[in-house]
This record gives structure tokens, sequence and C-alpha cells, in this order.
């Protein structure tokens, strides 16, 4: 009886220690992502460069290289609204998110250029306050 006793109470414990958070969860997908798709293709003038997850903000951060067309200032600016509504309707509207967002996740959003990394178009973090109105 002692072993039985002893058995289940070791199963419970492994059983726990394999539970993984969900800030742990968003972490890990973030990486596999990234490993698995980037840098991804170009589409509308955007590739996503990686995917990283920030335990300590709580914030899932997408990385963009703006391309083509769109890399340079003046033309981005023209179109800064549209592409900043995008990234809103998305979050907004992802059924992959929900969790994240029911945590009250961040998300943000750095874009940078493609011809010099060191210019940085926009960078937002969309927090629940705002998500959640």
């Amino acid at each position: 009886m002692k072993t039985f006793l002893y058995c289940t109470i070791a199963s419970a414990i492994l059983l726990c220690s394999c539970h993984e958070s969900i800030e742990k969860r968003a972490q890990r997908e973030a990486r596999e992502y990234t490993e698995k798709n980037c840098p991804t293709p170009v589409l509308n003038y955007m590739r996503t460069d990686s995917v990283v997850f920030d335990i300590n903000t709580r914030t899932y951060h997408y990385y963009f290289s703006v391309m083509n067309d769109l890399d340079d200032a003046k033309i981005f600016e023209l179109n800064r609204k549209l592409i900043v509504d995008n990234f809103v309707k998305q979050v907004d509207e992802s059924t992959t998110l929900r969790a994240y967002k029911k945590e009250g996740f961040n998300f943000a959003w750095t874009l940078r250029s493609g011809k010099d990394p060191k210019v940085t178009y926009y960078e937002k973090v969309y927090t629940p306050e705002e998500y959640n109105k």
C-alpha cells in the first residue's frame, strides 16, 4: 500500500512539474516560429525577421524589415496609418493569440529598414488597455 501511495505522489509531482506556464509557452512558440519561418518571404513590402517573447515585460514582439518601395521614410509615412491599423486588426482578430490576450500580454512591433537596419520606421507596444476597449 505504501508503494502505491509513493508512486501516486511521485506521478502527481512529475505531472505538475511538466506543466508549462503560459509565459514559457509563449517564449517557446515565438522561438520555434522564428527558427522555422524567419526570415519570411516578403509580403506587402515587409518581411518578418523574428518573433520574441519577453517574459519580464510579458510582451510578444514582432520584428519586421520594410522592403522595396516602402523602404523610404516619406513613402512609409504616407502608409503608416494603414500599416498600423493592419497590425492592430491582426491582434484583435487572431484566434491564435486569444489565450495570450486573455492573460493580458502586450504585443509589440518594430519595423526597420531592410536597407539599413539602424533605421527604425515604427515601434509600438499594444497594451491590454488598448486591445480590450
